[in-house]
């Protein structure tokens, strides 16, 4: 696998949290890329996501840290509803 294969799917982990779940971006990633990513989905500009599950996210926020990037999706959203979303995106990282 090359740079250019690698989606967000198999970059990142997924984590429960009380506001929603997590989502770390593996610290190799260009986090440029991970932050124009969510501001496709922020702005309506994706189509990873289904009306349904857009519908349960109530914020997304992103931060860097020293082990990579974090998104934090706030809402009533599942790790399997995320993990289908992420299988659907082809935006290379």
């Amino acid at each position: 696998m090359t740079c250019c294969d690698r989606t967000i799917q198999n970059a990142a982990t997924l984590e429960k949290t009380a506001e929603g779940i997590a989502v770390h971006v593996d610290k190799s990633v260009d986090p440029k890329k991970v932050f124009a990513m969510v501001e496709s989905c922020q702005t309506g500009r994706c189509d990873c996501m289904s009306e349904e599950v857009k519908a349960k996210v109530s914020a997304m926020e992103v931060s860097q840290g020293t082990e990579g990037t974090t998104i934090r999706i706030h809402g009533t959203v599942s790790e399997e509803e995320i993990q289908e979303v992420m299988g659907r995106s082809t935006k290379a990282l």
